[in-house]
């Protein structure tokens, strides 16, 4: 099965994909509008608190939330107040600071400039997606669609974009829906809850000639290898419970199945037996952060960069809010958007909650 991690080097963000056979089975994307710590920045941060009953310590690191420090990932007693060099382990999610350990090793050069920085300090921002997932993923063929970046990591540059292949945008489009359809007809439903994520198994108008087992059969074994795919791609960790449909027989058959479709992923997942109702939950490791929407600045620039090819050489006017405009007019911007070779672009701030691109 030919397999190929293809990155697309946008001018508002760069995305990752790993395609077996045409197929997204992988999915990694880093905003130019990032905000707060990313995966492996190194910080000299302040303990805030430490929480004994929690064993564990927040440390301010110059987010917007602190972050969560396990106490056994660091190496010695902390009290509030302290001055200590933190790495990010998982990126902030939601109303969750980031997830650091204290279990960092320095050079002198950083140990240098930890013992200068008033903290909380950023002493080395972390190796950037691309580096991180060159090590993760493995595949037949890398290709980069922007020159600077291939040179960068001694890879292949391509001269199209990228997630123009194997339909690409619309598999990743579909990641961001609550339904997905399983070969046979039927389909999963994936709902995220305060506690856990909860995802239906539904085997639609489908009915097998062998009758409800064999029904039940073939729609579990469909419904658990996309469920686990879905759970690598979405990034969703914590308590997930799946509710396969009721079968008598093969049950280990279809939890085997979740389970090599997880094994995929290094995140660790404790997977529990179906019992008699169809239910198998599952606790996993929070190792990514979930996959988010893309920003409205990420949408804009898609369209920018759709318009530019659709028009080449004409002037692309982008209309959008205030806010939205002040970010999209910083140099990175227009320095992403001149290695894509889109040409001039006005910027427009209006009183409005959508935007719009024209040529």
């Amino acid at each position: 099965m030919p397999s190929e991690i293809l990155i697309h080097a946008g001018a508002g963000e760069t995305r990752a994909a790993l395609v077996e056979d045409g197929v997204l089975q992988s999915y990694a994307v880093e905003p130019v509008f990032a905000d707060g710590p990313r995966l492996g920045d190194i910080y000299i941060g302040r303990v805030t608190r430490v929480m004994a009953a929690m064993q564990a310590a927040f440390v301010a690191i110059g987010a917007a939330r602190d972050g969560f420090l396990a106490l056994r990932d660091a190496p010695a007693p902390l009290h509030e107040g302290q001055a200590i060099a933190v790495q990010v382990t998982r990126e902030a999610a939601g109303e969750k600071g980031a997830k650091l350990t204290a279990k960092v090793s320095l050079t002198d050069e950083l140990a240098a400039r930890a013992r200068m920085a008033k903290p909380p300090a950023l002493l080395q921002a972390g190796p950037g997606l691309v580096a991180r997932l060159l090590r993760e993923w493995r595949a037949d063929a890398v290709l980069v669609d922007e020159a600077r970046l291939a040179a960068q990591h001694g890879l292949t540059a391509a001269r199209e974009d990228l997630f123009l292949r194997h339909d690409l945008e619309e598999q990743v489009a579909a990641l961001y829906r609550p339904r997905v359809a399983l070969p046979c007809g039927g389909w999963i439903t994936l709902e995220k809850t305060e506690g856990l994520t909860a995802i239906d198994v539904n085997s639609g108008s489908f009915a097998a000639s062998g009758g409800r087992e064999d029904t039940a059969r073939i729609v579990n074994l469909e419904a658990a290898r996309e469920a686990g795919r879905q759970i690598v791609l979405r990034g969703i960790g914590g308590l997930i419970v799946l509710d396969f449909i009721q079968m008598e027989q093969e049950r280990a058959a279809v939890v085997e199945v979740l389970e090599r479709a997880l094994a995929r992923h290094p995140a660790a997942a404790d997977i529990a037996p179906m019992n008699a109702h169809g239910v198998v939950s599952i606790a996993r490791q929070r190792r990514d952060a979930p996959l988010a929407p893309p920003r409205p600045e990420q949408e804009i620039l898609r369209a920018v960069e759709r318009a530019a090819r659709a028009a080449p050489g004409r002037t692309i006017t982008v209309r959008a809010a205030p806010a939205r405009i002040g970010r999209l007019s910083r140099p990175q911007v227009r320095a992403g958007l001149d290695r894509r070779g889109v040409g001039q672009v006005r910027f427009l701030a209006e009183d409005r909650e959508d935007f719009d691109v024209e040529s």
